[in-house]
């Protein structure tokens, strides 16, 4: 019955699919779109497996990653019940920078016209650098005389043409390896996104994107940071600090296993502090002398003492970076927290305390058919992908780098075979 239906599906445009390649796992998600009044975004596969063959976002061995993509691929489509060609996928590794260029130019014609536009976010050649590349570039605003921002410049009378944009620049190795190992799963990449931008749009609600919102999707190596204003990301940034690192504060606090420590974590991990929680034992399993694992109690505020303090410096960090940027951008009013690590109890008081605003923890918004495994923090990025693929066209900065790439293997192999 699905070998039935391969074809149809697969040559589906309102058929779109996802992949998270994180640290600690990998997820999939192949989802539909409707239209019946307005689009309507339904998932029909999902699909997760550990992230073997990855570090710091950076792959450290094709095969093994290559490996776990496809059985998480594999489950999706089982659930969808059709193949999947191609994918949005994110990128953390080589933590992508986000710079903002702002381009003024004189209005010759009577009104400005598309062509003005078009000249005032023409790509400039020295913008990526030897080892970057730039990725996506969103136009934050327009201005006109006298630094008057308008919504539409074209047709309106000025002299002068200013565009402020957002742009995205990836490390290109970290790029091409992410891509060699997905085609490995005989996939290709459609476009690739950064995290943050995919967890805020997500997890947002419209007035969030509108009013300076701080999203901040806390993964298992990488925390990753990313500020909306008027429905544009308009900074991002990333910490080589997440949820891992508060594990192997565990495994180092309590002497024990590195799996038994996720599960705790998991199970027991808190920020919340009350008066009964010296009182309150918690059984874990540590290392004896003999290097076997025996069962142990310990209070509840010992574990909080270990996780607290991590949760803490992440934030600070964040914060601290923040203050270095444009005072506009600290004029954030609220926080959205994504990622694994927002599922700790407590951590919205540890938020608003640093940041000193409203905080929520985010969760995927937008699609409906979404598994209940799938509707966590965890699985923003993952959901905001789905969204952007049904969002936006291939036109991302990421195909002319990968035509630009192939048309160079085409002229080498052109050469060797003119001259040998």
């Amino acid at each position: 019955m699905i070998e039935n239906n391969k074809k149809s599906h697969v040559n589906n445009k309102n058929i779109h699919a996802a992949l998270d390649i994180g640290n600690s796992k990998i997820s999939c998600m192949i989802a539909q779109g409707a239209t019946n009044n307005s689009v309507q975004i339904k998932v029909l596969g999902f699909g997760q497996h550990v992230s073997i063959g990855l570090t710091q976002g950076k792959v450290t061995d094709l095969s093994k990653l290559s490996n776990s993509i496809a059985k998480a691929v594999e489950s999706a489509e089982r659930m969808a019940g059709f193949p999947i060609n191609n994918v949005n996928c994110n990128i953390n590794g080589g933590f992508p920078k986000t710079k903002l260029f702002t381009k003024t130019i004189d209005i010759i014609s009577e009104s400005i016209k598309n062509e003005d536009i078009i000249k005032a976010t023409k790509l400039d050649k020295n913008l990526s650098s030897e080892n970057q590349v730039l990725l996506n570039r969103n136009i934050v605003r327009y201005l006109v005389d006298n630094n008057f921002e308008v919504e539409n410049p074209i047709g309106l009378k000025s002299k002068t043409l200013t565009v402020e944009t957002n742009n995205i620049f990836v490390d290109k190795d970290v790029l091409s390896n992410l891509e060699k190992t997905i085609e490995l799963c005989h996939l290709s990449v459609r476009n690739f996104y950064i995290t943050p931008e995919a967890s805020g749009i997500a997890s947002m609600i419209k007035d969030e994107r509108e009013n300076n919102t701080i999203v901040i999707d806390m993964g298992a190596n990488i925390t990753s940071v990313g500020i909306f204003l008027k429905n544009k990301l308009i900074f991002t940034d990333f910490i080589g600090l997440g949820g891992i690192h508060i594990t192997s504060d565990i495994v180092k606090g309590l002497g024990t296993e590195s799996d038994e420590a996720e599960k705790i974590k998991i199970m027991h991990g808190s920020l919340d502090t009350t008066e009964s929680d010296d009182f309150v034992k918690i059984k874990i399993p540590i290392i004896s002398e003999n290097g076997e694992l025996i069962s142990h109690e310990i209070p509840k505020s010992m574990l909080m003492a270990i996780i607290k303090p991590r949760v803490e410096e992440i934030f600070e960090i964040i914060f601290k970076r923040l203050e270095q940027v444009n005072s506009e951008i600290l004029n954030f009013e609220r926080l959205v927290l994504t990622g694994g690590s927002a599922n700790l109890i407590g951590i919205i008081p540890i938020a608003k305390n640093i940041f000193n605003c409203n905080v929520r923890i985010g969760k995927p918004l937008g699609l409906i058919g979404v598994p209940d495994i799938a509707q966590s923090p965890s699985f923003c990025c993952l959901s905001g992908l789905i969204l952007k693929s049904f969002q936006e066209k291939d036109n991302s900065l990421f195909k002319s780098f990968k035509n630009q790439l192939s048309t160079k293997i085409d002229e080498i192999k052109t050469w060797f075979h003119n001259n040998l």
